[in-house]
């Protein structure tokens, strides 16, 4: 018994594609954004004792803050984007549970139907994964740039009172 017709396959094969696709945007922006948030962070290391280097640490500031918004403002766009895919799960889940309760040949109980119902929606579900992933790295690189302001204040208040 074949549980997936010609159509099922088509959309099971068109998500998934879609989601391998994201998958690589994903880990190509993660990579971007380690390569620019990572030289901020040398900026801890600079020699306070040289007042030249006043100028990089305000400036790793400013760029961490810039760094920061621009990062907030990828979170709400890709809250919204799981947002529309989380509606587009459940109306899928609601179709299959009805073909499965009045349209299929065997009878199931709610149980056999969840587990035939996951196993249509697990590349719907890969895709709202592959989103929750990329946010809560979004959200843990937002963390960082506000360690990293938050020790620059430390420097800054440091260079203040060694009167640098």
């Amino acid at each position: 018994m074949n549980l997936y017709n010609q159509e099922e396959v088509e959309r099971i094969n068109k998500v998934k594609e879609t989601n391998d696709k994201m998958e690589e945007f994903f880990n190509d922006k993660r990579t971007e954004w380690n390569k620019a948030v990572d030289p901020l962070f040398k900026v801890l290391a600079v020699d306070l004792s040289n007042p030249s280097n006043s100028k990089s640490i305000l400036e790793a500031q400013s760029i961490a803050l810039s760094f920061r918004q621009q990062i907030n403002e990828q979170i709400n766009y890709f809250l919204n984007k799981r947002s529309k895919e989380t509606t587009k799960v459940k109306k899928i889940r609601q179709d299959k549970f009805i073909f499965y309760a009045t349209g299929f040949g065997v009878k199931t109980n709610l149980g056999e139907k969840g587990i035939l119902i996951d196993a249509h929606l697990a590349e719907n579900d890969r895709g709202i994964e592959l989103i929750e992933s990329y946010v809560e790295f979004l959200r843990d690189t937002v963390r960082n740039l506000e360690s990293l302001s938050y020790s620059i204040k430390n420097m800054i208040e440091l260079m203040n009172y060694l009167g640098k």
